[in-house]
C-alpha cells in the first residue's frame, strides 16, 4: 500500500500553529482593512502577513 507522506514545512495551514496563524492574521487584516476579502487573503498567508503587520505597526494584539 501506498504510505500517506505529507511534505513541506507545514508553514502554510499546518497543524495548530497554521491555524493560529491565519486566525490571528484575519483579525489584524480586520482591524486594519474592515474588509471580509483581506481578511481571506490575509489569513491565506498568515505568519506572513502577521510578521508584516509587527514590522509596519509595531504590534501584534489589536
Amino acid at each position: 500500500m501506498a504510505e500517506n507522506r505529507k511534505s513541506g514545512c507545514g508553514c502554510f495551514g499546518g497543524g495548530v500553529f497554521g491555524s493560529i496563524g491565519a486566525v490571528l492574521a484575519a483579525i489584524l487584516s480586520w482591524q486594519v482593512n474592515h474588509s471580509i476579502l483581506w481578511a481571506l487573503v490575509h489569513a491565506f498567508f498568515s505568519w506572513f502577513y502577521v510578521i508584516y503587520h509587527w514590522l509596519k505597526y509595531g504590534r501584534l494584539l489589536p
